[in-house]
């Protein structure tokens, strides 16, 4: 362990003198663009570091036409008790020779590795042998990933040529020239700011709508301001010109420009009155679901996953008009004190008026149990759970609803009701427990924490479309619902091992897919059609 650390420190104070020796050699033959980092292995024909591929390793013949440095193979071999595991180092270069600076993530199944260069260069720790998937980041690069055999030597070096983004300012401005942005906020408050994507093919017309304040499309690298002077909202890094930039309100596309090589700036004019009229409303009616009256202490919201909304009392009848929201899926909450609270997501349309009509809430009845480990003794798990009596259309089991355990592993799940609620326990070991509960339960409620069995869902690269994958176990009630969204190009559903039926509908509630999968040993797949 101490010769470890020891040879980690070395191969730190390497990396400085390597930087030092970089900037006396870009002294010594300054703008030549010719510098290029080593690896070892075949040595074929020398050549310029512009023909090399992005994110290739260049050999070391090239390496040595452009003067970089040669380095000493490390003999020491990976120990499974090493916290420092193994070293991954090296350097990242711009395809002109300057140095890159870089956000490294290494994953490995559920594992997890950063980290971030340092005037070209970086060092990972905390690696293991394996196929890691390396992707690299950054303002001023094209984002890549690539796959690394990571042997068991203790300390393995891999360099990379990176090609430049094209950054593009960006400025939005109302009709007589101030800050779309600063008028957006001050007259619609509640809407997320304006997002901008690029790439290289024009973008639809309507893209998937989403329950978040933004939709992740394109392939370009969005840096948006949060104080904008002079109308400028951000920079948009290109992967190449020419290019489509689309001004995005959520998922609505308000307007789509062309960016020429050469350009540096790119304008879009919003009309915020007009804006407005895309603005929805709902209405909804919250009663006592024993006696009908109305719940005149209610309190209702209506917001994105990641922005919860304003809440808005009810008025003496019970009811709540809630006006201004923007569209896309939002995320309804109702809470009333001494009853249950009301979670449920609903798809709101441009210009809608939306009625959701009679909510009856019943009393508060905490849904209770216990988390026993593999080992049959308590364990602390963290829990989250859905009322399925509240799922009215598909929809994504809410995220935000979380309890943890407590140190005799049992559990108690505030603002809950009447009804079935599916529930889903996780340890912090990566054991989880899922099941579908009557609340009150006829007996006492135990999960057993076990290994999680996976299916790996994949999904059409249309960015106009979104779907709901519910599963339902064999009493056909369902037990997970996730939303899988275009950027979700796969995902991995996690259960306990059985059989399960499932339903995919899109996110205007289409039935477009059933089936049954197998949870087992080896993954299962979900191909969406």
């Amino acid at each position: 362990m101490v010769a470890r650390v020891a040879l980690l420190c070395v191969v730190e104070s390497v990396i400085v003198l390597l930087l030092a020796l970089q900037v006396f050699a870009s002294q010594v033959v300054p703008g030549d663009g010719t510098q290029s980092p080593v690896t070892h292995g075949q040595q074929p024909e020398p050549r310029s570091i512009s023909e090399v591929a992005p994110g290739e390793i260049p050999s070391p013949s090239l390496a040595k036409a452009n003067g970089a440095r040669s380095r000493k193979a490390v003999v020491a071999k990976y120990r499974a008790d090493d916290p420092v595991g193994v070293l991954l180092t090296g350097s990242l270069r711009l395809r002109d020779g300057g140095p890159a600076e870089v956000s490294i993530g290494a994953t490995l199944g559920k594992e997890r590795r950063y980290t971030s260069s340092e005037h070209g260069s970086f060092a990972l720790t905390g690696l293991h042998p394996g196929d890691w998937r390396v992707t690299l980041r950054g303002d001023s690069i094209v984002q890549s990933e690539h796959t690394l055999t990571i042997t068991d030597d203790a300390v393995q070096y891999r360099d990379f040529v990176l090609d430049p983004s094209h950054p593009v300012r960006v400025m939005i401005v109302t009709p007589d020239g101030k800050d779309a942005t600063r008028a957006l906020r001050l007259t619609m408050s509640g809407w997320n700011d304006f997002r901008v994507a690029g790439q290289k093919a024009a973008f639809p017309e309507r893209l998937a709508p989403t329950d978040y304040g933004a939709v992740f499309v394109g392939d370009a690298r969005w840096k948006g301001e949060m104080n904008p002077r002079e109308g400028f909202a951000g920079t948009l890094h290109l992967n190449s010109v020419p290019a489509h930039v689309a001004l995005l309100q959520r998922h609505i596309v308000l307007e789509q420009k062309i960016v020429n090589p050469g350009q540096k700036e790119v304008k879009f004019v919003v009309d915020v009155a007009a804006l407005k009229e895309l603005a929805a409303s709902a209405t909804v009616h919250v009663l006592d679901a024993g006696s009908g009256a109305p719940l005149t202490m209610a309190r209702v919201s209506l917001g994105t996953s990641n922005r919860s909304g304003r809440r808005r009392k009810v008025d003496e009848e019970g009811r709540a008009v809630l006006e201004g929201l923007s569209p896309g899926f939002l995320l309804c909450r109702i809470s009333a004190r001494e009853h249950e609270s009301y979670f449920h997501t609903v798809l709101v349309e441009p210009g809608q008026r939306l009625d959701l009509g009679d909510v009856r809430l019943g009393p508060s009845l905490p849904l209770a149990g216990k988390v026993l480990g593999p080992d049959g003794k308590p364990a602390g798990a963290r829990m989250t759970w859905t009322e399925l009596k509240w799922r009215s259309t598909p929809a994504g089991f809410a995220h935000n609803r979380s309890a943890r355990t407590q140190a005799d592993g049992s559990f108690s799940l505030g603002a809950t009701g009447r009804g079935r609620i599916a529930v889903q326990a996780r340890g912090k070991d990566g054991m989880m427990a899922a099941g579908v509960f009557e609340n009150p339960p006829v007996t006492p409620i135990v999960m057993r924490l076990t290994k999680p069995s996976t299916c790996t869902v994949t999904r059409p690269p249309d960015p106009t479309r979104m779907f709901i994958v519910t599963l339902f176990d064999p009493n056909k009630r369902a037990i997970l619902a996730r939303a899988v969204e275009p950027r979700n190009k796969q995902m991995t559903l996690s259960l306990p091992a059985g059989n399960y039926t499932f339903e995919v509908h899109d996110d205007r509630g289409d039935l477009v897919q059933t089936g049954a999968l197998s949870f087992g040993s080896a993954p299962c797949k979900l191909v969406i059609r």
